[in-house]
């Protein structure tokens, strides 16, 4: 593992700017995207944490969404992660407000009327940011593999200590943002790893890692292998009407790790929502690959270097339209890594 060396940390003064900007507000609001994942829990509860050591009094944690996985779901119960639903708060009665791992204009992002965002913390790509929106604070940096990283840079930088819960939930981030140290890492994710690691509880870190599933879970993850079809270097998987939204990533995750591929695509869906996550071996762009995919269709998504995701919202979960937009999808993906007209071969018929 090489890390970039493009990520050298920004200096003090923009840890100073934060701190000043905290210190002369009372109430913080801290909002995520939809479905929060480990990152985006490390970053927020990490800000939290880092605006009460700057002297701010009270700040809150708003959940929109859902929290998904099992690992995440252990994550909250172990760390005593605080949320409040989205729809419960007053945004009129907070005088700043946070963008952590999400932008502005996201489409998986919700921001309560009333909210003004004067900070946004975030390491993904946007190409297109809505005009008319000016943070006070705006730290993004594409080119780091955790927005837990940044949020941890600031604690070194401002010589605070974060508590143990608050560096397990950094650290656990940066671990699965970035794989383990193994996609998309910079130097800064490497030295906030560094920092972060003497102060966390490691039997709560390997709890949250390791968690107990369901017996559904190991059924879906058989009806799912019957499923995947190979293009090469490229699997694909659609694994139509799904319990749980969270088994699209994890199938993803889980199909990067064969041998002799090097893209994935899976889809599912919930509801009336069509999942999708994107994975690419190192060097691969699969934010190129899920914008690729999405042309036409009416969704949202976002990625960062070899992962991505999105939604697509379907009129309905009749059985011909998903069979339609999968087909879609599929066209879309094979034609934008030059294998229009490939045939496929099913998982389930190799004899190796």
């Amino acid at each position: 593992m090489t890390p970039s060396q493009t990520s050298l940390p920004r200096s003090i003064a923009q840890t100073e700017a934060l701190l000043c900007l905290l210190r002369g507000r009372r109430r913080l609001l801290v909002l995520t995207h939809n479905n929060p994942d480990p990152d985006s829990l490390g970053a927020a509860i990490g800000l939290r944490h880092f605006a009460s050591l700057a002297g701010l009094v009270d700040s809150r944690f708003a959940l929109s969404g859902r929290i998904l996985r099992a690992e995440n779901q252990e994550m909250v119960r172990q760390l005593f992660i605080d949320m409040t639903p989205i729809a419960e708060i007053d945004a009129a009665s907070f005088d700043c407000a946070a963008l952590v791992d999400t932008q502005p204009g996201f489409g998986h992002t919700i921001v309560p009327v009333g909210a003004k965002v004067d900070i946004v913390i975030d390491h993904h790509v946007q190409e297109n940011p809505p005009a008319g929106i000016n943070p006070v604070f705006r730290d993004v940096r594409c080119e780091v593999g955790a927005t837990s990283s940044l949020v941890t840079t600031y604690f070194r930088e401002a010589g605070f200590i974060p508590s143990c819960e608050v560096a397990t939930a950094l650290i656990y981030g940066i671990k699965t943002d970035t794989a383990d140290l193994s996609r998309n890492v910079s130097d800064l994710d490497m030295r906030a790893y560094d920092f972060l690691f003497p102060l966390v509880d490691r039997e709560k870190l390997v709890t949250i890692t390791r968690p107990r599933l369901p017996t559904a879970y190991f059924i879906t993850l058989k009806e799912a292998l019957r499923k995947v079809r190979l293009y090469g270097s490229v699997a694909m998987c659609s694994l139509g009407v799904i319990a749980s939204v969270e088994m699209v990533a994890e199938f993803a995750d889980l199909l990067l790790r064969m041998q002799g591929v090097s893209a994935v695509f899976c889809g599912g869906l919930v509801d009336n929502t069509y999942f999708v996550s994107v994975r690419t071996d190192a060097g691969g762009d699969a934010w190129r690959m899920i914008g690729a995919a999405m042309v036409g269709e009416q969704g949202t998504f976002g990625g960062h270097g070899t992962v991505a995701g999105g939604s697509i919202q379907l009129a309905s979960s009749d059985t011909r339209g998903l069979r339609r937009l999968e087909r879609r999808l599929e066209r879309n993906i094979l034609r934008s890594v030059g294998l229009e007209g490939a045939n496929a071969t099913l998982l389930a018929d190799r004899g190796d």
